[in-house]
């Protein structure tokens, strides 16, 4: 069975606790982003979302409230690549 090919970026939140320590842990997921489409400049609402996360995070921090800042820029970026292809 095929998988459906993620056409727009998709954003799971996760809390998790090990040891007393809570992290709350967001993963955009776009796999295949591009490949079922023209695939011409299909990097670019993936860095205009990464762009847009950090501009509301510096938008919150330089406001008057700053107790209740969400930290939702990203901070780390895996990109697999296919061991089958064209090269």
């Amino acid at each position: 069975e095929r998988i459906n090919q993620t056409v727009e970026i998709v954003k799971h939140t996760v809390d998790i606790e090990e040891k007393g320590v809570k992290l709350k842990l967001t993963i955009v997921d776009t796999p295949g982003f591009g490949d079922a489409v023209n695939n011409t400049e299909c990097w670019k609402p993936i860095t205009d979302y990464i762009d847009q996360q950090f501009e509301q995070y510096f938008r919150d921090e330089s406001g008057l409230n700053r107790k209740n800042i969400q930290d939702n820029r990203v901070h780390c970026c895996l990109y697999f690549i296919s061991p089958f292809g064209h090269g």
